[in-house]
């Protein structure tokens, strides 16, 4: 099974975003829209506003889930370590390469 992570803040969730989901979905037999905590960002909405978002705008996408991030990296290294990801971003390995 092929996974991928989409990290991000997704405060609002983009028609960009939606983009990269959408061929994402067809790439992948699964990913997963982790919804980042960013108090350091001062986000519009809250973590949970912003989890309710992703959902409905990818409920038409039937390999993609959303799922609040709440630790930074900490997702990360959970989905990572048991499977074969793919990174959204050479900068996301770059910001966080401590679950290798």
């Amino acid at each position: 099974m092929r996974t991928a992570i989409y990290p991000g803040s997704f405060d609002p969730i983009t028609n960009g975003h939606l983009d990269v989901l959408q061929r994402s979905d067809q790439l992948f037999d699964r990913v997963i829209v982790a919804v980042a905590k960013s108090d350091s960002k001062h986000p519009l909405f809250t973590l949970e506003e912003r989890v309710q978002m992703v959902a409905r705008a990818i409920r038409h996408l039937p390999n993609v889930e959303q799922t609040p991030s709440r630790a930074a990296g900490g997702l990360r290294r959970k989905a990572l370590r048991p499977a074969s990801c793919a990174l959204r971003a050479v900068s996301d390995f770059e910001f966080d390469s401590s679950w290798l």
